[in-house]
């Protein structure tokens, strides 16, 4: 997908492009990281036989754990905006057939609509350029009784800090204030079920009502 230079996902998949190599992208998983996925998934719930929307899906390091989560029954769609991150992913998760990778936003994807059963946006929320309209898909691409849940191994504060420090491209991208993320949640159709913002990381769970 050719984006026009101006396009605010263009700058920012510029810079996830030169992150690609990155050993935040690529690397295993050590114990803490562990923990924090561990408690990622006590969030979500079963996973098995659903089918699950992985907004921000890098190189593939969580859609790989999630396709052992859905099992053979369930099924992943995957999207991210750079196009080195979806070429990495689609080499790393090319011998899993329930899987299927998009380059883009979100926002953008169509033909989805009530299909999802969760949509799981993991460390990629801060980096909707408009963060009420890719709720607003999120929720009509999800099925009646569908769950978001939208995680960070670091809290909003933390965020704060990391993106300011990263450079221009990403050092906007943050967690909206409480109330804020409260009243987008609900404005679009969701109730809240659990909120975290810790030393553990952003954690939130709502359901469409």
């Amino acid at each position: 997908m050719l984006r026009q230079k101006n396009d605010p996902y263009a700058i920012k998949a510029a810079f996830f492009d030169a992150q690609a190599r990155e050993a935040w992208a690529v690397k295993n998983s050590g114990p803490d990281e562990m923990k924090k996925f561990d408690r990622l998934f006590a969030v979500t719930g079963p996973l098995a036989g659903l089918r699950v929307l992985e907004p921000g899906c890098g190189t593939g390091r969580l859609t790989e754990r999630l396709v052992a989560e859905v099992g053979r029954l369930g099924y992943i769609v995957a999207v991210d905006i750079s196009p080195r991150m979806v070429a990495h992913a689609r080499i790393n998760l090319s011998d899993y057939e329930k899987v299927e990778i998009h380059l883009g936003p979100v926002e953008e994807i169509i033909g989805f609509e009530n299909y999802f059963d969760v949509v799981i946006c993991h460390q990629v929320f801060p980096h909707f350029e408009d963060q009420e309209n890719a709720l607003t898909k999120i929720s009509n691409m999800l099925k009646p009784g569908g769950r978001i849940v939208i995680s960070n191994f670091i809290s909003s504060a933390e965020i704060k800090k990391m993106h300011s420090r990263a450079g221009s491209a990403v050092a906007n991208d943050l967690m909206p204030p409480p109330q804020t993320m409260q009243t987008m949640i609900e404005q679009c159709g969701f109730e809240i079920e659990y909120w975290a913002d810790d030393s553990d990381g952003y954690l939130l769970k709502a359901n469409l009502i």
